[in-house]
């Protein structure tokens, strides 16, 4: 049961993460030149206040849910002090280097699949960042960049899956439920699930094994998470196969082709009584007033198929794959759909 005390040290413990990202942030403009304006139509965005209210009021409804017993406060994920501010350095080193190419200082992955079997659209310096998706120190420093991007909150927007899957669980046995989180990366999200419920069987798939060696060493060694090398477009499961699926800031990395496949082999490998739970970028008509930001960050950060994201709808694109809406949420710049087979 979270009593007051628990209440006090999540609140102090996302406290301390905002602070320390967001003096991240503000250390790394001052180190980074300013990019030109940008010369296309910009919406309306919010001011620093509005953005910080909506974030205060994401980590009050985890906290809520967390009074409720739906799912326990989230431990730290990260490392002890002296490997945090490694990383720390390691991102402040690497600055530089994001920095030119955000000026046009190319030096992108080669295209191509390179005999390495990755696809083209994955061989690219998503972000800017060093190396892509396909380096040890990519993997290493990946958690650090995007929680500097977000300022503290990006573990706490993947962490409103949780919710849905809350709901789902009531009444279900979770070790006899098998899961799947589909482009886990450095497994942050699956950590997240296998604190929640560690009785059921989860599987990490993500095309980078940097990657998914920096989630094993996250989530540690145990015989409940498998982490697999493999696509989203060509997931290795026979079909209905899987209880639960998730995926977290997967899509808007996908061109349109890729992303409906991949939606297409979620929705034929959960079973009919599954669920399948989307965390990713809100899109436009979201947050209208804030309709603004989508416009400017694939100008700021190399996000190649964002745009396109952001004019569609992650319902809609579901539907069309076989899955049907049973829950949404607007959860900061973030929003969770959780889906059904329609079938």
């Amino acid at each position: 049961m979270a009593s007051p005390l628990h209440r006090l040290a999540y609140a102090a413990r996302q406290t301390a993460r905002v602070a320390w990202y967001a003096g991240h942030y503000a250390a790394g403009r001052r180190m980074m030149k300013p990019m030109p304006k940008p010369d296309f139509p910009v919406g309306p965005t919010p001011s620093r206040e509005e953005m910080t209210r909506d974030m205060r009021a994401l980590f009050q409804r985890e906290w809520r849910d967390v009074e409720a017993g739906l799912f326990p406060a989230p431990r730290p994920l990260s490392m002890d002090p002296g490997e945090i501010l490694r990383r720390s350095l390691l991102y402040f080193r690497d600055l530089p280097q994001v920095d030119a190419r955000r000026h046009g200082q190319a030096d992108e992955l080669p295209p191509g699949q390179q005999g390495d079997g990755l696809p083209d659209y994955y061989r690219q310096n998503f972000h800017f960042q060093s190396d892509g998706w396909l380096s040890d120190q990519s993997a290493t420093i990946y958690d650090t960049q995007v929680e500097v991007l977000f300022t503290g909150a990006a573990d706490a927007m993947r962490r409103r899956a949780l919710r849905p899957i809350a709901d789902w669980m009531a009444g279900r046995n979770q070790r006899g439920l098998k899961g799947l989180d589909v482009g886990c990366g450095t497994g942050r999200l699956l950590a997240f699930l296998h604190d929640a419920w560690p009785g059921m069987k989860l599987t990490g798939l993500d095309l980078s094994a940097p990657y998914l060696a920096e989630a094993r060493r996250l989530i540690g060694r145990t015989a409940r998470v498998k982490l697999v090398e493999g696509a989203a477009e060509a997931l290795p499961f026979e079909d209905a196969s899987l209880d639960l699926v998730v995926s977290s800031f997967l899509l808007h990395e996908l061109p349109a082709d890729v992303r409906a496949t991949a939606l297409s082999e979620m929705a034929r490998v959960v079973k009919p009584d599954g669920l399948v739970v989307v965390v990713d970028s809100m899109q436009k008509g979201d947050m209208p007033s804030w309709d603004g930001l989508l416009d400017l960050f694939p100008h700021y950060f190399h996000e190649p198929y964002y745009a396109e994201y952001t004019q569609g709808s992650v319902e809609a694109w579901a539907e069309a794959a076989g899955l049907k809406v049973v829950a949404g949420e607007r959860a900061f710049l973030s929003k969770v759909t959780a889906l059904t087979s329609s079938s």
